[in-house]
């Protein structure tokens, strides 16, 4: 059927002026027994009298475009929509914003601001000292290159340089205990020693997967040095696999007694845990084998403990403990890291398998361009890192005058000088016992929205240390200032020993513990919690962890070492604590499970304690290290571990209640 003309006086536009609002339209758009549009005449008819046919909008448009134009109109419309109320909101948010600033909130703009300007005023004197060290240090290097030829291996970068400057009341030594376990029948029946298998497993697997003429890792042999007051590695080290892999001190015993118990293992570790390394200290590990076993007549087992040693300046915590499982382990460890083993580098099947699938993995030229054009996520990414660089830079001035200014804290446990005597102590939460600790805290922090594991686990440091000054003062301080290292970037596939955290200083109230007969226990430990966290998100939504890893990498470097002891000299702090993530699934040596894995972090500055928590094989691990200036004997630092462990037990006796 063809078309004919229009109406006279009857246009697409009249129509239109006539009809209601746009949805009306589009509803009637599926009722095709009401004409659509103005009526035109078929060629066949006429008006007014003459045969005429009024034609639909159906004759000449279909439903599958009138559904495409409808939507296309809708996501116009939506979007429009979309962006006002985005605009809406953003003004909400500002508004807000504005209405809940404070008098405070306003001085503290101020004297950020303040505090910026003044700086950016002295940056002409501070600037060219800067890049005068540096220039100084390159100089230093390049003597030292001239002397020492290729043995000169480059100077401590960063903080691995801030870790060399210590003392010896508090060497920067990193301690990892674990044990490894067999029946008293199993032993019974070996012509040898465990240990003596041990040691021997050890020295081959390092000697032949760490020391050999490709080195995956060779920061690991190589000396550090002081020279012309900056400290470098050489590789002029003439130390032998058996120098480095040892047996324990001998522990003496009564009677002849076979095996020590773990108040034995404390005093010998009070002695070891800050004696100097191999080679004058200038090495940076070495390994300890227990040959006198503790022995557990319950379960019928004896347990050989193993010590590994390990300098602050060779790497921080996570690759430490990855050397450790990776590198002297049965096999690779489907840890909680499950990466790329680097000693997969030196297994041909491997090799030859990567060289058969790298054709596949080859992309073309346009692949490789829609993988360099930026997605939303990378720019989001890429402006937060930006905002989070240009917030540290405004506000690092006012940092270091808020910490220059910090008041020191005064307790019991505060030193003001540090002596060359140190207490341990640790608790294991033994893989065969009934009790849940990690769950515990994983429960409780889900009593406050965004709590995190380490806020639970303050909350109930808090209360331990509250009973502890009872003891100890009588009076008990409001607040005390810890320490809370940090990773800032993930794990690399490759292992690569080297420092990459940062620390920061928290505030941490001192509160009273939960009362099981209190009927309001569930309000008063969310009420703790929820404490501990706001402290927590100032910390973390500071710039303080950015601008302290600015210093250790970038700045700390840069200085000799006297005039380095003096900047990182820091009173402030009581306690540090490291929490550490380990793997769920246990490594073996020689056949053997390593078990219980416990490290202890050294005293820095006049930070006297130290206390550590390890998540190993889904159990919790705990460690203290403290200085005897304010810890005297064991048993006053396992009491600070057993009740931060009585409190967690509370928590989930409550939450079970509830």
């Amino acid at each position: 059927m063809t078309v004919g003309q229009m109406h006279p006086g009857f246009t697409w536009i009249q129509w239109a002026k006539e009809q209601g609002s746009f949805w009306h339209i589009v509803s009637r758009q599926g009722n095709f027994s009401i004409p659509f549009g103005p009526k035109m005449l078929h060629n066949e008819h006429s008006v007014n009298g003459i045969k005429s046919d009024y034609v639909s909008i159906e004759s000449f448009i279909s439903s599958s475009y009138l559904g495409m134009l409808t939507g296309v109109l809708i996501i116009v419309f939506l979007c429009q929509k979309l962006t006002r109320w985005k605009e809406d909101l953003m003004e909400l948010k500002a508004l807000n914003w504005i209405k809940s600033l404070t008098i405070s909130d306003v001085h503290r703009f101020f004297f950020v601001v303040g505090m910026f300007l003044e700086f950016a005023l002295l940056s002409p004197i501070f600037v060219p000292i800067i890049y005068g060290f540096k220039c100084y240090r390159a100089v230093i290097a390049a003597i030292l290159k001239n002397r020492h030829g290729s043995h000169f291996k480059g100077l401590l970068e960063g903080a691995d340089a801030m870790w060399a400057i210590e003392r010896d009341n508090s060497r920067g030594m990193i301690n990892i205990m674990a044990y490894i376990e067999e029946t008293v029948e199993q032993q019974s029946q070996k012509e040898h020693s465990t240990s003596a298998e041990l040691l021997l497993v050890l020295r081959k697997r390092i000697s032949s997967r760490l020391m050999n003429s490709y080195q995956p890792h060779p920061k690991m042999f190589w000396k550090r040095n002081l020279e012309l007051g900056y400290y470098y590695w050489s590789d002029q080290s003439t130390l032998t696999v058996e120098d480095y892999i040892r047996y324990l001190d001998h522990i003496a015993l009564e009677n002849d007694a076979q095996y020590i118990d773990e108040r034995k293992l404390r005093a010998c570790m009070n002695d070891i845990n800050n004696r100097h390394l191999p080679d004058n200290h200038s090495s940076t590990w070495e390994i300890l084998v227990g040959r006198q076993p503790l022995r557990d007549d319950v379960r019928k087992v004896v347990r050989f403990p193993i010590l590994f040693r390990v300098h602050h300046s060779l790497g921080d915590g996570v690759a430490l403990l990855r050397l450790l499982l990776e590198g002297i382990a049965d096999k690779e460890v489907p840890s909680r890291w499950k990466r790329l083993s680097t000693f997969k580098v030196m297994n041909i099947e491997y090799i030859l398998k990567e060289a058969s699938i790298q054709p596949i993995l080859k992309k073309n030229a346009f692949q490789k361009l829609l993988k360099a054009i930026p997605n939303t996520q990378a720019l989001y990414a890429w402006k937060r890192k930006n905002l989070a660089i240009l917030k540290a830079i405004v506000t690092a001035p006012s940092y270091f005058y808020e910490v220059s200014h910090r008041e020191v804290d005064n307790n019991c446990i505060h030193a003001s000088e540090l002596v060359n005597q140190k207490v341990v102590s640790w608790i294991h939460e033994e893989e065969t016992s009934n009790t849940h600790w990690v769950n515990v805290i994983k429960r409780t922090k889900q009593l406050v929205s965004g709590a995190r594991f380490s806020d639970t686990f303050l909350t109930a440091l808090s209360s331990s240390l509250q009973k502890y000054f009872i003891r100890k003062q009588g009076d008990i301080p409001k607040n005390i200032t810890v320490v809370l290292p940090t990773r800032v970037q993930p794990e690399l596939p490759q292992l690569k020993l080297h420092n990459c955290f940062s620390v920061a200083m928290q505030t941490l109230p001192v509160r009273s513990g939960i009362q099981l007969d209190d009927p309001n226990r569930v309000d008063t430990l969310r009420g703790h919690l929820e404490q501990i966290k706001q402290h927590s998100d100032n910390l973390r939504s500071s710039s303080d962890y950015l601008i302290n890893y600015w210093i250790m990498t970038s700045v700390a470097g840069l200085f000799p070492d006297t005039i380095l002891r003096k900047i990182l000299t820091s009173a402030h702090s009581t306690l540090a604590i490291s929490n550490l993530p380990g793997p769920h699934q246990k490594p073996r040596i020689n056949g053997h499970e390593l078990k219980n894995v416990i490290f202890f972090i050294p005293n820095i500055g006049k930070t006297a304690v130290g206390l550590t928590l390890l998540t190993y094989g889904g159990k919790l691990q705990l460690g203290i290290l403290a200085d005897r200036a304010v810890i005297q004997n064991e048993e006053d630092a396992h009491s600070i571990l057993l009740e931060t462990i009585n409190e967690i037990e509370l928590m989930g006796q409550i939450l079970q209640d509830a």
